[in-house]
Formats: structure tokens, C-alpha cells, sequence
């Protein structure tokens, strides 16, 4: 056979392919593997009625068969669970990716960007993602008898007791310069930065039904936690949230939710551990010990004055209740009860402490008199 009826061929299998493209013949198909993509399934909205709609489908299947690589390209064989662990996880683990983009910046000054998705909105009250990831466990649409169970072999999927870690987004910074401190230049994992008019959140966090739940029931895919940081903050000179700008109208608002096991809950031991206030110049609140070294480790809250002292103020702001100085004086400026009863209007007349007061005072002056006297006769 000649070359001309192997391009006839070739021409003539391509045509039909493309013909027989189930997700339309402007769609652009890069599939390997038994992929449902090949029979125009998107398997990521199955049983929906979302209206669908791309350009171009990548997709690769992984499985016993694929073929894996050291960073050297020498073809290796994959790592056991068992062997990973956290101090050797980077040579223990096994990595896959189905489209690598690389940029190497060589040039000073220039922004280089690997992968910029963007995504215009035109039409009044039309909806714009820049980027979109999902990260998704599908045993059950795999296993004998679900709806994909042809894409691959049943019989090596199990659902029993399953479990599957899910990163929507992983982001790696890998410094080997100086480190991301003022005057050096930052390193940054996200960056969000908003242009034109006024936007809305930075980052939201939301789940499957969190325009739909009823009042009372935990929203579908809730997560644990909204942030969360592990041991990956610098001991000395880190900072877990840092605001740099002059004015806003509210630190954290929490007008809505009532939380069961506090607002806020703190780890605290002692000075500089708690709610400090303007660098502590104006005072502390922190738990901990009564005092350094105290003997009795039950714990205490402190109050630790602030330069001036401790003022409490009435709800308009008018009055001041009480004040402390570091002086130890107190000022009570208001009516003081005790155990129900006013006792700073006690009539004096009728009281014990002001008459044993008064006969104390009266003896005191009747001495010294007569030792005045007892001077004046010698």
C-alpha cells in the first residue's frame, strides 16, 4: 500500500471522527482512556438538567495501566501507602497531572503568568467565573450496576468504607529567595484584587443549597471549618490575619449566628497572650495563672490596667461609674450596694459604724486634750 492510500486513510478515519463527535463537531476532544466524554456524557453533571455548553474537552483516565516517571523521566513504578510519611511525604507519594503549564521567567520585571482564565459579562445580569475547580469522590457512579459502571472495570471498584481526600485548589509557593518579609519583595499565595467599582466579598464560602437551607439543618456539603491553618505561621515574627487600612466599619460581624462554645475562644498564659489593646498601653485581658509561678493553677482572668487605669463608663458615655488607677485608688461615683442594701446613705444617727465612729473620734480628741493639759501644767 502506497502512501497516497495512507493519507486517503488517515483522511477519511479523521473525517468520520470528528463526524461522529457526540458533543458537536466545533467541540475540540482531547480524550485518552475510556472516558464517558467519548459518548458526549459529562459525567461531572449526570442526572442534571443543567444546560451545557464548551470548546475544548481534555481528559485522561488513570488506571493500573498508566505509566509513571521520575523527575529524571526514568519510568519508575508507584509508591506504597505504607511507605509515606510526613517526614519523607515529597519522595513517598505518587503525583499526577493531566495538563502541566510551565513559564520560566528570566526576564527582570515582568509579570509571567502560566494560566490566565478569563471570562467577560456582557449582557445585563449575565454571570462571569474567571476560574472554576472541583474536586469530587464518584464511587458509586462507578461501581456495578451505577450509571458508569462501562467506563472502566467494575469489579476493581469497591465503595465499601470508601474514603477519598478532596483539594478544590492547592496552592504552592516555593521560595528560594529571600523571605516574604517588608523591605523584600512578598510571596504570596492568593492574591485578590478588585478593580472598577466597589465588589463584594474577597473570599466566600458556600455550599451545595446555601441560598435553599431551612432554618435549623446543616446546609448540604457544610465544611468544618471556613479557614484553617496548621502549624505554618512563623514563631517570632508571623501573624495569623494582618489589616492594613485606616477606617472600616466592622472588625468580625457576628450579628447572626449564635455560637455554643463561644464567639471567640483563646489560648491564654499570662501578659502579651490575651485581647490587648493599642499595643497594651491601654490593658490586657488574658487568663492564665493569678501570678507567675502562683501554686495554685486553677485558672484566673486578669485584667490588666491600661497606662491611665480603668474606667467604667455609663451606655451614653456621659458618666463615669468607676475609675482605677494604677495607684490603687478606686472611685465610686454613684450609689454602692451591698447584698441589696444602699451604704453610702445610711443615716449616721442610727448607724453603729458612724456612732462607734463618732465615740472613737470623741476619745481620741478628749486625750490628746488632756495630754495638752497635763504639758501646760508642768
Amino acid at each position: 500500500m502506497n502512501k497516497f492510500y495512507l493519507i486517503a486513510i488517515a483522511l477519511i478515519f479523521s473525517v468520520s471522527s470528528v463526524s461522529a463527535n457526540p458533543l458537536g463537531e466545533d467541540k475540540n476532544l482531547d480524550l485518552r482512556g475510556n472516558t464517558p466524554l467519548r459518548d458526549g456524557i459529562n459525567a461531572w453533571f449526570y442526572g442534571l438538567n443543567t444546560s451545557l455548553g464548551g470548546n475544548k474537552y481534555i481528559a485522561d483516565v488513570v488506571d493500573q495501566t498508566s505509566v509513571f516517571h521520575n523527575f529524571k523521566g526514568d519510568r519508575v513504578s508507584l509508591h506504597k501507602k505504607s511507605d509515606e510519611s510526613a517526614e519523607n511525604y515529597e519522595n513517598t507519594h505518587n503525583h499526577y497531572q493531566n495538563l502541566f503549564v510551565q513559564t520560566i521567567n528570566k526576564v527582570e520585571n515582568l509579570n509571567a503568568v502560566s494560566v490566565w482564565g478569563d471570562s467577560t459579562s456582557i449582557a445585563n445580569g449575565a454571570k462571569s467565573w474567571g476560574g472554576f475547580f472541583s474536586a469530587r469522590s464518584s464511587c458509586p457512579a462507578y461501581v456495578k450496576g451505577g450509571p458508569l459502571e462501562k467506563y472502566g472495570d467494575p469489579s476493581l471498584v469497591s465503595c465499601k468504607d470508601h474514603d477519598n481526600q478532596l483539594i478544590g485548589v492547592e496552592i504552592d509557593v516555593l521560595n528560594s529567595s529571600k523571605p516574604g518579609v517588608f523591605p523584600n519583595m512578598s510571596k504570596t499565595g492568593l492574591q485578590v484584587v478588585g478593580f472598577g467599582n466597589p465588589n463584594s466579598m474577597a473570599v466566600e464560602v458556600r455550599s451545595e443549597d446555601s441560598d435553599r437551607t431551612e432554618p435549623g439543618k446543616s446546609p448540604r456539603g457544610a465544611f468544618e471549618s471556613a479557614f484553617y491553618v496548621k502549624n505554618s505561621i512563623h514563631p517570632e515574627y508571623g501573624r495569623m490575619i494582618v489589616a492594613d487600612f485606616d477606617k472600616a466599619k466592622i472588625g468580625l460581624d457576628f450579628r447572626k449566628p449564635i455560637f455554643n462554645e463561644g464567639a471567640m475562644q483563646f489560648h491564654t498564659q499570662g501578659v502579651g497572650s490575651g485581647l490587648v489593646a493599642n499595643e497594651g498601653k491601654s490593658g490586657e485581658i488574658y487568663g492564665g495563672d493569678r501570678w507567675p509561678g502562683f501554686a495554685d493553677k486553677k485558672g484566673w482572668l486578669s485584667l490588666r490596667l491600661g497606662e491611665g487605669g480603668l474606667r467604667v463608663a455609663s451606655n451614653d458615655n456621659t458618666k463615669e461609674l468607676m475609675a482605677l488607677d494604677n495607684f490603687g485608688g478606686i472611685y465610686l461615683n454613684g450609689d454602692v450596694f451591698v447584698n441589696g442594701k444602699k451604704i453610702n446613705s445610711v443615716n449616721p444617727w442610727t448607724d453603729w459604724r458612724f456612732l462607734l465612729f463618732g465615740l472613737i473620734f470623741t476619745l481620741a480628741n478628749l486625750m490628746i486634750a488632756l495630754i495638752n493639759f497635763g504639758r501646760r501644767l508642768k
